[in-house]
């Protein structure tokens, strides 16, 4: 069954598949929310670059704390697609390209991992599912997180022996993994849920002699000097004490965050699974709304629904069944350190546990997954309902990037960014936030 589709993702078809999956991306991102305060502040920072020529220093902020985080990465990865194409766009462009070719590389990754999944399977889940469609096509910060996510998960469970399937050499391994570290440390806080990982892979890198672990360090510091570049102009003109003085004002003891166990567990699994209530609504009555106004398309939607509520439990049984995947088991138990590390780590955060604070570890999660549909494919009946249930996904899909093209897109008013654009004044679209320490 899957076999006759699979065919449209082999040879030149694979790459017509893949290039029609990018701009069904790309017009779901142009399609999703900008004029959220969010989201307009990430594409000012970039649209302010371009206005001013002014480098900017400081990268997205951090609002309950009224800091910024060093760096100029964020602004350059806005800001540089209108030097080559001054439209509304052409930011939107630049991480769907980032984006789809990083999914694409998880895909390839997850079939040389676990080669009886169907390739058509494996590419559309990876690349259509819930999360990655709404924080991988749109501008914000968490989007920009998940290609340099992906390159680091991928270098650490090929760093170590018991997980590696000889996809990367060890020294590509931590140059990936220093790549990214510095990377998303210019893009969001959450960076700091990488140094567990890190740290481990250096430890299990002992094993093969003190000599070889400074090697690949090495490795991992050169991989980590190309995003550090971007770091350089605000350590160049406030110094190491001015670029990270207010770093420690986002660390607060907070133990309210200690009861939210079972959220933290639920919303880590539901990374990888078809969690769409989210982005259906804020509230039960929007959701409720929602479905009314596209009541046709609802079957589909509320069956993807609900195979979404069941995937989380499906994944933590099928990783106990017995002949598990050797390298299930080494990754359950990885899987089961990170969900303990994460939630502990909100007891110095300032803010709950939003699933888009730890979206950088949806990589992890999703290979762990797969192992869980690797499963149900032995069953026929179960193979039907998976081709029914990715329909359904692009069904949603489709529907929600209908609802938001009228109701949230940079569409209801693209005149305004297009007028900010031609004449180098981001103020015609709005101002930065107060605490901005851009120039």
């Amino acid at each position: 069954m899957f076999e006759k589709i699979d065919h449209l993702f082999k040879g030149r078809a694979g790459w017509i598949a893949i290039t029609l999956i990018f701009f069904f991306r790309l017009a779901y991102g142009l399609c999703s929310e900008f004029w959220f305060e969010d989201e307009m502040q990430i594409y000012l920072i970039g649209l302010k670059f371009y206005s001013t020529a002014s480098l900017p220093l400081f990268g997205p902020d951090v609002v309950y704390t009224l800091t910024q985080i060093p760096g100029s990465l964020q602004g350059l990865l806005v800001g540089l697609p209108f030097y080559l194409w001054p439209a509304p766009e052409a930011p939107y462009i630049l991480l769907n390209l980032l984006s789809t070719a990083s999914l694409c590389l998880l895909a390839h990754y997850v079939m040389k991992r676990i080669p009886s999944l169907p390739l058509s399977l494996t590419y559309l889940w990876i690349l259509t599912c819930p999360w990655v469609m709404n924080y991988s096509t749109h501008v914000l910060n968490p989007s920009y997180v998940l290609p340099a996510a992906i390159l680091f998960f991928i270098g650490f469970m090929e760093s170590l022996p018991r997980l590696s399937i000889g996809y990367l050499k060890p020294r590509l391994s931590f140059f990936l993994m220093g790549f990214a570290l510095l990377w998303i440390f210019q893009i969001h806080l959450s960076w700091v849920l990488l140094i567990p990982f890190l740290l481990y892979a250096l430890v299990v890198s002992l094993q093969t002699g003190f000599k070889n672990t400074v090697f690949v360090f090495l490795w991992f510091f050169a991989g980590a000097l190309i995003p550090a570049l971007a770091l350089l102009p605000v350590v160049v003109e406030l110094g190491w004490a001015g670029a990270f003085s207010q770093a420690s004002n986002n660390m607060v003891l907070n133990w309210k965050n200690l009861g939210q166990f079972f959220t933290v567990l639920t919303r880590l699994l539901s990374l990888a699974s078809f969690e769409s209530a989210r982005f259906l609504g804020a509230n039960t009555h929007e959701r409720i709304e929602f479905l009314k106004q596209y009541i046709w398309f609802s079957p589909f939607i509320v069956f993807a629904a609900i195979v979404g509520f069941i995937q989380p439990l499906w994944m933590v049984v099928a990783s106990l069944l017995k002949k598990a995947n050797p390298h299930l088991k080494v990754l359950r138990i990885i899987v089961a350190v990170t969900f303990l590390f994460t939630w502990l780590s909100f007891l110095f955060s300032v803010k709950g546990p939003s699933s888009h604070t730890f979206y950088l570890l949806f990589p992890l999660i999703m290979v762990f997954s797969m192992y869980s549909w690797e499963r149900l494919l032995r069953f026929k009946w179960t193979k039907v309902l998976l081709i029914i249930f990715l329909f359904s996904g692009l069904v949603f899909n489709a529907v929600v990037m209908d609802f938001n093209f009228h109701h949230k897109s940079m569409y209801k008013d693209r005149c305004k960014v297009v007028k900010a654009i031609e004449n180098k004044d981001y103020h015609y679209l709005g101002e930065r936030r107060s605490f901005d320490r851009n120039p």
